[in-house]
């Protein structure tokens, strides 16, 4: 009887292993083609400015969008996560020095990153959020091509990410995002210029940047490890105009605790008056 016991449960498990094999296997193939689909983007053409004051507002730009928080304050890029049969995250060095990208870019090739998400040969960056830069008006994207393009070198050679056997069956789960040039229409008219100013509008422009973890409704997503709701139905909603500044400033509640990570709280802190008014008109109305 043990024999028979022992028997079927091998025969089991078995059939499990075979069964987690054909999953894994089908799961590495399906990531290994998205991660080679080709977009045929046709980038905008743009003219880059060089003057000072394209550079001082492509500098600030780079701040207020994030880009400091994974690619470093000298964009010299770093490894943002690794973990051992999950994968390994790596933001690249923008800049002209060893290892950096910039030398071998042009303006269509930082037009392809920024706002499609694509590399050079068309495929798709990973974990790239340029849906939240999609929008980008023309002004903005050229004074951060213009800061990024001139940026001091940094001699740094980050290693190159990879996408291990977690973040394989995550992603064909749709629990991990690793491709943000498949949201886009890269088909789509450049945006229209919006005109700075305490407005509804502009508001929605700046909150471009929030939707990566807010959603594009700004509910964000319940439960734990979840994004709040920064809506008008949401907690912040009932805080006073300054209290919300307050908090985007300094990263703290009203009530005293700390915003936690992946909150980017120093980016939202370089926020100028405007941008922080429009964006709580926005959310307001909404």
């Amino acid at each position: 009887m043990l024999k028979k016991v022992l028997k079927w449960t091998g025969r089991t498990l078995l059939v499990i292993v075979l069964l987690a094999l054909g999953y894994y296997t089908k799961a590495y193939i399906t990531i290994g083609n998205r991660k080679s689909k080709v977009y045929p983007v046709k980038p905008v053409k743009l003219d880059i400015p060089a003057d000072s004051a394209t550079i001082a507002q492509g500098k600030r730009l780079v701040t207020t969008k994030g880009c400091n928080d994974c690619h470093g304050k000298d964009l010299g890029g770093r490894v943002l996560f690794e973990q051992s049969g999950v994968g390994r995250l790596v933001a690249r060095n923008l800049t002209k020095g060893k290892g950096g990208i910039s030398q071998d870019y042009d303006t269509d090739d930082w037009v392809r990153a920024i706002r499609h998400g694509v590399q050079q040969d068309g495929t798709p960056l990973i974990y790239m959020p340029s849906a939240g830069f999609n929008k980008l008006s023309e002004t903005d994207l050229k004074a951060v091509i213009a800061y990024c393009a001139q940026v001091p070198p940094v001699d740094r050679v980050n290693p190159p990410s990879e996408i291990g056997v977690g973040a394989t069956i995550l992603a064909d789960l749709g629990e991990l995002e690793l491709f943000e040039a498949e949201k886009i229409d890269h088909n789509a008219a450049p945006p229209l210029a919006i005109r700075e100013g305490v407005t509804a509008d502009f508001g929605k422009y700046v909150s471009q940047i929030c939707t990566g973890c807010h959603k594009s409704d700004m509910k964000g997503t319940p439960g734990e490890g979840g994004t709040p709701d920064i809506s008008s139905t949401g907690k912040s909603a009932r805080w006073t105009d300054e209290q919300f500044f307050q908090t985007l400033r300094t990263g703290k509640r009203p009530d005293g605790t700390e915003l936690k990570a992946p909150m980017p709280w120093q980016m939202t802190a370089a926020f100028s008056d405007t941008e922080m008014r429009a964006l709580r008109m926005y959310l307001k109305r909404i």
